[in-house]
This record gives C-alpha cells, sequence and structure tokens, in this order.
C-alpha cells in the first residue's frame, strides 16, 4: 500500500470503524432485549451499522478540512498538510458520507433518521468549537453515546401500544435499559477525548489525568450497572476483560498520549462487552444457539482485535 493510500486511511480513522459496529450493535441487542417488534431485524442492522461508519467517517474527514491549516503547524504528517489530497475532495466527502448516513436511516424509520441528525448537528459543533472549548469534548462524547439509539429507538417505537398507561411503563422501561449504556459510553469517550488533547497540550493535561481516567472507570461501572435477570450471577463478569485493558491502558501504554489513546480507543468495544457479554451467557442458559447469540457473545472481542490490527495500518488518532 503506497503512502497516499495510507494517509487516506488514518484520515477515516479505519482502525476505529469496529469500535463503531460494536457501539451500533449494542444498540441492537438491547432493542430485541426489550421485546420490539415491527421492522426487519437483520436489514435494518446491517442499515444502522453502515450509517453509523459513514457517520463517523463523515466527521473524521470533515474534522480534518476544518483543522488543516492548525494541522500544517501541528501535525505535518497528516494528509492535508502534505498535499496529497484537495481540502475540497475531504469536504465533498463528509458531506456525501453523511448525507447516505441519513438516507440508510431513514431507510429504516423517522426515530433513526433523528438520531443521525442529532449525531451530525454534534459532529459540526464539535468541529467548530473543539480547538477553543474544552468542554467539547462532551459533544464527541455525545456521537458515540447516541450511536446505540440508531436502532434502539426504532425497534420500541415500532411497538403497538394498546392504551396511554401501557406506553409510559413501556417508555420507563426502555429509557432505564438505554440510559446506563449510553451514559457509559459518554463518560468514557469523554475521558479518552480528554486524554487526547494532551497529544498537543501535554502539561495541560497531566494536571487533570485523574479526572479523565475516572470518567473511564465510571464508563465501566454503569455500563455493568444493570444485570439480567435471569443470570445476575454473571452481571459483572464482563468488567474482567475491560478492567485487564484499561489498567494496561494506563500502565504499559500510559508512555506517549497518543499511544494510550489508540489503546483507549480500541478498547471500545471491550467496554460494549460489559452489557454484552452477560446477555449472552443469559441467552446460552435459555439454549440460544441461532446467529444474534453467537455475534452478541463474539462481536465485542473479534472488534477489539480488529481495532488494535488495523492500527498497524493507519493511525487511529
Amino acid at each position: 500500500m503506497n503512502s497516499r493510500s495510507k494517509l487516506f486511511l488514518a484520515s477515516a480513522r479505519l482502525a476505529n470503524l469496529p469500535s463503531v459496529v460494536s457501539n451500533v450493535w449494542l444498540g441492537v441487542a438491547l432493542g430485541v432485549l426489550v421485546g420490539g417488534r415491527g421492522i426487519s431485524l437483520w436489514p435494518a442492522a446491517a442499515l444502522l451499522v453502515a450509517a453509523g461508519c459513514l457517520l463517523y467517517v463523515s466527521g473524521n474527514f470533515l474534522n480534518d478540512w476544518h483543522d488543516r491549516h492548525w494541522d500544517g503547524q501541528h501535525r505535518p504528517e497528516r494528509a492535508l498538510p502534505q498535499g496529497a489530497f484537495a481540502p475540497v475532495f475531504y469536504l465533498g466527502l463528509a458531506i456525501g458520507c453523511g448525507v447516505v448516513a441519513l438516507i440508510l436511516a431513514g431507510v429504516v424509520g423517522t426515530g433513526s433518521a433523528l438520531v443521525v441528525l442529532a449525531i451530525g448537528l454534534c459532529i459540526v459543533c464539535y468541529t467548530l468549537w473543539h480547538k477553543r472549548n474544552p468542554a467539547s469534548i462532551l459533544l464527541v462524547a455525545m456521537c458515540r453515546a447516541l450511536l446505540p439509539l440508531l436502532f434502539f429507538i426504532e425497534w420500541p417505537m415500532s411497538c403497538a401500544k394498546s392504551d396511554v398507561s401501557h406506553a409510559l411503563a413501556q417508555t420507563r422501561m426502555e429509557v432505564a435499559v438505554i440510559a446506563p449504556h449510553a451514559l457509559a459510553l459518554l463518560c468514557y469517550v469523554a475521558g479518552l477525548s480528554w486524554i487526547a488533547r494532551g497529544e498537543a497540550l501535554a502539561p495541560a493535561a497531566a494536571a487533570t489525568r485523574w479526572q479523565a481516567r475516572a470518567l473511564l472507570v465510571l464508563g465501566g461501572l454503569l455500563m455493568a450497572s444493570w444485570y439480567v435477570p435471569s443470570l445476575p450471577r454473571f452481571g459483572s463478569l464482563g468488567l474482567l476483560p475491560f478492567g485487564l485493558w484499561l489498567t494496561l491502558c494506563a500502565t504499559r501504554f500510559s508512555k506517549s498520549p497518543r499511544e494510550q489513546v489508540s489503546a483507549l480507543l480500541a478498547g471500545l468495544p471491550l467496554l460494549d462487552w460489559v452489557a454484552l457479554l452477560p446477555l449472552s451467557l443469559s441467552m446460552m442458559n435459555h439454549g440460544k444457539t441461532d446467529p444474534f447469540f453467537m455475534i452478541c457473545l463474539l462481536l465485542p472481542p473479534l472488534a477489539f482485535l480488529a481495532g488494535r490490527g488495523l492500527q498497524r495500518l493507519a493511525s487511529a488518532t
């Protein structure tokens, strides 16, 4: 692969796409858990996984286009400062990927399309403000937190509600299921984004390193704050691989912010696994061996391994 192709893949943050797939699938699994009906599971899941990936790529190209002058001074190794591509090409890719993501989500339903628009708004606001306002890390964290909603918001919404009281009870149950998982992703990505600012602002980042790490831990605890009623004794089992990787990120990979952030990005599927592993064990306890069960069980660790492998091909940050 030539250097121009590697620069393009680095701009797209190819190594982070497996974690996007895992985040969207978390919403698929939780949507099925609450028992929604009315849309075709597999076509909807495929369309929304594709939409999530396109949104992520769109945001990366938009960010690189907007930051091209800053990158010329601070990150000259990136594609646009090197003149490998025309800036208008990146802007066109960003807009095109975003539009296609909206179309794919719209095919599934209005709710999914609205989530795409919300993520798109967060992307634009983050791109405009992230170099000037440290609080903008919450915007990029919100982009990740909304990914599980792409499917989850559509699947239960398709249920027929028999009366108002049933609809309210169903809504409360749906919020109770999705809220801790979305908040977990929000905290984790905010923490790693906080650390990522240290790539250019290392002294400032060192002073608040413990707060960023606390957000990472809080993400794992929030993801484990629910349990599968049929198999509660395994409710926190997924914390073991996540905790081990987090420990490695805080020790072995802490020599440079870039190396640590790359490791934390690859660990996002392990955060999803905190929820999906006990869910998979619950399904196994009920004799489930269908493809849905296998994806819930194996997708997060495979996405983690794929992300780490792709980081050798293109930078994750």
